[in-house]
């Protein structure tokens, strides 16, 4: 698989233009589906950064792109293990489902702590380069060898899926379904870039979420009154 700047750019900017979509519906059922909504936001501006670090890179009289990548890593590595629990809590109607996620979100926290913080305080071990067309970033600090990069990918690829799988929330599972499958698939064909490769796919992904808020939509509508996972 090919990838570029205008993949990059394209992506990021359909997925921030879904993402108007997305938040006006949950604006309209409630502030708890906000966090869920603002999925494609993220992902674009995710997506838009991998752009700017793919420039840098296609330019060979500069080196890549310190802050781009910071910033596509922020989201990758620190963000999105406790965004996901979090937005998972926020519309789960299961109180021991929603204890269960909240507990997911802080293990997620602390995850994302251990993977990015030694990449913010010293982004001069982050070492970037193309393998097979797309982007790899290695760090020996975070992974420093194949044992550890798999077991940090597993404990990873749990605390992103089981809330999502694990949902009340019909929609969510089937997003979450969706996620579990782009993962296995990243770890078995892509695992020579997984962050890049997976973040793209789950960029694509999070369009999915519209259909999830619109379902909760037209139950208020059918319903007359908040809808139920």
């Amino acid at each position: 698989m090919c990838f570029s700047s205008q993949a990059s750019f394209v992506a990021g900017a359909a997925i921030i233009a879904c993402s108007g979509l997305t938040i006006r519906l949950a604006l309209q059922m409630g502030e708890r589906f906000l966090p869920l909504a603002s999925f494609p936001l993220f992902f674009g501006i995710q997506q838009l950064s991998e752009g700017f670090l793919w420039v840098s890179i296609d330019n060979p009289s500069a080196n890549p792109s310190s802050a781009a990548a910071l910033t596509f890593l922020f989201f990758a590595y620190f963000f999105w293990p406790f965004w996901v629990p979090l937005s998972a809590a926020s519309i789960e109607s299961n109180r021991r489902h929603r204890l269960i996620f909240q507990g997911i979100c802080g293990i997620g926290f602390c995850l994302g702590l251990l993977l990015y913080l030694p990449v913010l305080l010293s982004p001069e071990n982050l070492d970037i380069g193309l393998v097979h067309h797309s982007i790899q970033y290695e760090n020996i600090e975070t992974y420093p060898s194949e044992i550890t990069r798999n077991f940090a990918r597993v404990f990873y690829a749990l605390v992103i899926c089981v809330p999502l799988v694990g949902s009340s929330d019909k929609g969510l599972r089937g997003f979450g379904y969706l996620i579990v499958v782009s993962v296995a698939l990243g770890f078995f064909f892509a695992s020579h870039a997984f962050t890049s490769i997976w973040c793209f796919v789950a960029a694509g992904l999070s369009a999915y979420i519209y259909f999830v808020l619109k379902f909760h939509y037209w139950e208020v509508d059918r319903l007359g009154g908040p809808a139920k996972g």
